[in-house]
């Protein structure tokens, strides 16, 4: 059963920089269980960890522009932190199964010259054990940069 292994937010709402269970950056870190409790005071940032699930659905469903203005996000000066000069980010470890490689995505949105948010970086990435450093370059099958992608499709046997 695919499952969530770890999560990167930085600079979405009231989410500065956190990071949960094992992430590209925390390999050290135990993954998250198949239960997650999230408990804290008001205003600390759970429903927001919640919505950056429904921010990234609603990014390939509606495009980044519309995604930052739909559910009452109210724009990408709302939803970014602090308005800080860093952009938003998010990185999600999981895998398919127990057995199976760790994948990586990883996406920068960011505001353009006109205002209007973009897909800085987007990133796609498998790793075939715990062990950051075993990445190979042909494991990650799609890297965008400032609009500019390559896409690796992997080779016939």
């Amino acid at each position: 059963m695919a499952r969530i292994e770890g999560i990167t937010i930085k600079n979405f709402k009231a989410l500065k920089d956190i990071s949960l269970g094992k992430t590209e950056d925390h390999w050290d870190q135990q993954s998250l269980t198949q239960l997650v409790a999230v408990i804290g005071k008001n205003g600390t940032g759970k429903s927001t960890l919640f919505d950056v699930f429904g921010f990234l659905a609603d990014c390939l469903k509606e495009g980044v522009e519309n995604a930052c203005e739909l559910r009452g996000r109210g724009g990408f000066d709302r939803i970014h932190s602090f308005n800080g000069e860093d952009s938003i980010e998010f990185d999600i470890l999981y895998r398919e199964s127990k057995n199976s490689k760790f994948i990586n995505y990883s996406v920068e949105i960011d505001q353009d010259e006109q205002n209007r948010p973009f897909v800085f970086t987007e990133c796609l990435s498998e790793y075939k054990s715990t062990e950051r450093s075993s990445t190979l370059p042909g494991d990650t099958p799609l890297d965008i940069e400032s609009g500019s992608f390559q896409l690796r499709l992997p080779h016939a046997a």
